[in-house]
């Protein structure tokens, strides 16, 4: 896996993408990226701690409804962008501070 940041700057973008994604082609580009970056994180299982775990996992559900490839429990893509977008910026920082060295 490349930089953890780096990839979650992806994640990030591809949760923005999500929110515009309107052809199937491009529902599930988003989706297949989506279930890319979450499997390099699962093979790192000891580089996230549970709490990062669940804000990644929560982030990917949320992307996948937007793109109609998960349940949306009655929710809008919008709202699900939304909390991905929320997931996203706590796992970033987590990753940050797990990563920065000690002052």
């Amino acid at each position: 896996m490349n930089d953890q940041l780096l990839i979650v700057d992806r994640l990030e973008d591809l949760a923005n993408l999500s929110s515009h994604a309107s052809s199937g082609f491009e529902q599930a580009a988003i989706y297949a990226a989506t279930q890319a970056i979450k499997s390099e994180f699962d093979a790192l299982e000891d580089e996230l701690d549970g709490y990062s775990a669940e804000k990644l996992s929560s982030a990917c559900w949320s992307i996948r409804a937007a793109v109609g490839y998960d349940i949306t429990n009655g929710h809008s893509k919008d709202q699900h962008v939304s909390w991905a977008l929320g997931q996203i910026s706590v796992l970033r920082d987590l990753i940050q501070e797990r990563t920065s060295p000690e002052q």
